[in-house]
């Protein structure tokens, strides 16, 4: 292994992402490989647990991204890489992480490991202050963010009477608390009423929205880990 081996590796990587389907994986995993996402995060085993996280995380291969690379070390089968990727045209978010890749006799990656790092976080994210605020009279148009610290942000979303509910799936697990109004939130199809104390949950990726709404709703959001755009949709 060296450092060219390394960033081929990393060139059919991108590849692959920018690729439909997920049947370039096998040229760069081995079957059992292990994929983390940082350090401390639930390993994802063998190649098709790999292959259905990698259809759930990215948008797709249209994707708009951009991508850096540049080796640091590589040592007998492991090789570490600075990686930066842009993702948007405009950029709307981007992340700098270092790859570590252990390599099996045949090139491809047994393990894979991420250290991701972004602008919200840093490299040590300070430790929020304690906070108390209004939800009631917290000027959000239609989100605005009251705390975001190392492990979650949160804010306040509201939505007028009739309005539409143009949100996205998050790639962060969310709580809504509704402090006033009523609507259906739909997630993954099934529709429930909610109202002021409703408190629900929605899974990372999960397709979720408001309708029905009767009245302003207006809804305390806690994103764990920390949402990354800052807003919400």
């Amino acid at each position: 292994m060296d450092v060219d081996d390394l960033l081929s590796w990393i060139a059919a990587y991108e590849r692959a992402w920018r690729s439909p389907g997920t049947e370039q994986l096998a040229r760069i995993f081995t079957e059992d490989a292990v994929y983390l996402h940082s350090p401390y995060a639930r390993p994802v085993e063998g190649l098709e647990a790999i292959a259905r996280m990698w259809e759930d995380d990215r948008d797709g291969p249209d994707e708009v991204f951009t991508m850096e690379r540049k080796a640091v070390s590589v040592s007998e089968d492991t090789g570490v890489a600075r990686v930066e990727v842009r993702y948007g045209e405009p950029v709307r978010q981007e992340f700098r992480c270092l790859w570590v890749v252990r390599f099996a006799p045949d090139g491809r990656a047994a393990t894979f490991e991420e250290w991701p790092y972004w602008p919200e976080q840093g490299w040590a994210p300070e430790k929020a202050e304690p906070l108390v605020v209004d939800g009631t009279t917290v000027p959000a148009t239609p989100y605005e963010e009251v705390v975001r610290s190392g492990s979650l942000s949160a804010g306040v979303y509201v939505l007028p009477a009739g309005g539409r509910d143009m949100q996205l799936p998050h790639t962060e697990d969310e709580v809504y608390v509704v402090l006033a109004g009523e609507a259906v939130l739909e997630v993954a199809g099934e529709r429930t009423a909610v109202s002021r104390g409703s408190v629900a949950y929605v899974p990372a990726r999960a397709v979720h929205r408001f309708t029905g709404i009767t009245s302003e709703l207006r809804v305390a959001v806690v994103f764990a880990p920390p949402e990354n755009a800052g807003v919400a949709g």
